[in-house]
């Protein structure tokens, strides 16, 4: 339980801040913080990217039939809107604070940014920072878009072909891999650059973008539906008879874990919801009405490619569903410049993807390097005034050192230079390992998938399940959880019983093997090995930090200390200390015994 302190204390703190052991990270002003459209653009511009494009033909090959397809689509949906769910309700309680006020303490919640970090760390509490280091050794690996990155690259040497001129792309070409990896590092480094240089119009951009994307998706949905009934066909091609052979249950997990990626971009606004205006009033409904869109237009937009893109016994997918649904409704003579103009547009798109992640993710980390299991956390934790806020300063704009209410705009340095170097990290690794840059696209797919989706989703929503149950067989007693939570989903508890049930059973049902191997060179057993592989280094993380804490006689001890005030009616954090320090935990024998 954290202590938040009066302005007059909290200031007096900070002019005596101990550079060694301290830090002072302070939130957007009021006038900087995300609005309600801002939330939703940012749901929809970081979820309409490479998923929607390139995953349903994945999806499909795995379903075996475009009905079974469609529908899998539906339950990702639904699926994916049941966490979200979960995630309003613990978002708009945890953390708690005792805040004092005049002479009297009482408890109330203000909303953090760190997403499920928090809500993780709140429910499991013991062993001791075993939550944190799980959460953050998987988010720092594997929370970036490096697979969507990969893609970006593959439509920028699409679109670089001359059909006719050149020879024809071989995807495990040496010098084509090369190209495509390289575009991918520009790209992510592009977007950290515009993280750390200006905060206004990243936010600006991602807007912009949530727009541009909504209309391109409504446009692939009235095109199909169109051009399909002007030609008779009324798609004809929509049934459940499963072409090839029959599909077993690792065949319907592998197409449901391909589904769910392409909505997972509903929790980008709650990894930054300190810096959201009247988060409580204004956060649900954006967040609701995004992620609804999403679960309507995603299903018609597959409808209206399998009516466009047929799908018979023996005919071969289409590497790219959109590539191919724009070749089919375009003029012949016009096709090879659509497939190039269509190229662009994607890759344009996945641009905007990524800029969204890198805003939301290095801010996460920021969020994990304060709670001190990184090393040099106090780098990490603080941040800094934007490159533009330095080149440009407005006049009687102050720093963030010297004023709390109205400073230059702040960006995460330290923790966007963590978030680009793993992100290249992976891109090098496995786009290197793996011959064709679509294989390496995949297989970063479904790890992100599996790990934050469905083994952190599954910790979350079970977590909040336990709670439920605790607060109701316990009659209030227990957590209490009952009468702490400040918000209620509809239908409740029937969100976070069906989110468990079915992250459960996908978790269980992609470790079976498929009927079908599927695209890519990569057996089965490696994609959940994989998935598994972070939490389990954040376990070993954790042993490791224990370990040196007992071979060092110390113990990590991290205090943050909040300033929170209301703001527009609402309790909201305008800044925070983070205090870091090793407190001597041993004894005098046993220091002797290791020559200490």
């Amino acid at each position: 339980m954290s202590q938040a302190i009066p302005r007059d204390e909290f200031v007096h703190r900070l002019d005596n801040l101990n550079q060694q052991t301290e830090v002072c990270d302070v939130s957007p002003t009021t006038s900087q913080r995300l609005g309600p459209f801002s939330v939703f653009c940012l749901i929809i511009n970081r979820t309409i990217a490479a998923g929607i494009f390139a995953n349903p033909v994945t999806v499909l090959e795995s379903a075996g039939s475009p009905g079974l397809a469609v529908i899998l689509w539906i339950v990702a949906g639904l699926t994916v809107y049941a966490i979200m769910v979960c995630w309003l309700e613990l978002g708009m309680s945890v953390p708690f604070y005792d805040v004092r006020n005049g002479t009297a303490w009482t408890r109330q919640s203000a909303p953090r940014s760190g997403g499920d970090k928090n809500y993780l760390e709140y429910i499991f509490k013991k062993p001791r920072l075993l939550a944190t280091c799980v959460f953050g050794i998987t988010f720092l690996f594997i929370s970036n878009l490096a697979g969507n990155a990969i893609q970006f690259g593959i439509y920028v040497e699409s679109a670089r072909h001359r059909p006719g001129i050149d020879p024809p792309i071989d995807p495990t070409a040496g010098g084509h891999k090369a190209r495509v990896l390289g575009w991918a590092v520009g790209l992510m480094s592009t977007c950290c650059l515009i993280n750390i240089s200006t905060r206004r119009y990243a936010i600006g951009l991602n807007n912009a973008f949530a727009v541009l994307k909504i209309i391109f998706v409504l446009f692939i949905i009235f095109a199909g539906f169109g051009y399909s009934s002007s030609k008779g066909n009324s798609c004809q091609n929509l049934d459940l008879a499963v072409r090839g052979p029959d599909r077993g249950f690792g065949d319907i997990m592998f197409a449901l874990v391909n589904a769910l990626y392409p909505y997972g971009g509903f929790e980008q606004p709650f990894y930054v919801l300190a810096e959201v205006r009247q988060p409580k009033r204004n956060f649900p409904k954006a967040a609701n009405w995004a992620l609804l869109a999403l679960v309507v237009m995603y299903p018609l937009a597959n409808v209206s490619y399998f009516c466009i893109v047929p799908y018979e016994e023996g005919s071969p997918l289409p590497g790219n569903m959109a590539l191919d649904f724009f070749r089919r409704i375009s003029h012949p003579d016009f096709a090879p410049k659509s497939q190039t103009m269509i190229s662009i547009i994607l890759a344009f798109f996945i641009f905007g993807n990524v800029l969204a992640q890198t805003f939301t993710a290095s801010r996460v980390k920021q969020e994990v390097a304060k709670e001190g299991i990184l090393p040099w956390s106090l780098l990490f934790s603080e941040g800094s005034d934007t490159l533009l806020s330095r080149l440009f300063p407005k006049r009687g704009v102050p720093t963030s050192v010297d004023h709390l209410d109205d400073h230059r705009e702040q960006a995460p340095m330290a923790a966007t230079f963590l978030h680009w170097a793993v992100a290249v990290l992976l891109i090098v690794v496995v786009g290197a390992r793996l011959d064709d840059p679509s294989d390496a696209y995949r297989f970063l797919v479904y790890l992100k998938s599996f790990t934050m989706l469905g083994v952190l989703g599954l910790l979350t929503v079970g977590g909040l399940l336990y709670l439920k149950i605790d607060s109701w067989v316990s009659s209030g007693g227990g957590r209490g959880w009952g009468r702490k939570k400040q918000w209620s989903p509809w239908l409740d508890p029937l969100p976070s019983i069906v989110a468990t049930g079915v992250l459960a059973v996908l978790l269980v049902g992609l470790c079976v093997k498929p009927t079908l191997e599927g695209k890519g060179s990569l057996p089965y057993w490696v994609y959940p090995l994989a998935g598994w592989t972070a939490p389990l280094l954040g376990v070993l993380w954790w042993f490791g930090l224990r370990f040196v804490e007992w071979r060092g006689m110390w113990k990590l001890e991290v205090k943050r200390t909040p300033l929170l005030e209301v703001e527009m009616d609402e309790l909201v954090q305008v800044a925070e200390i983070i205090e870091r320090r090793r407190v001597y935990a041993g004894n005098i024998a046993r220091r002797r015994r290791f020559g200490r």
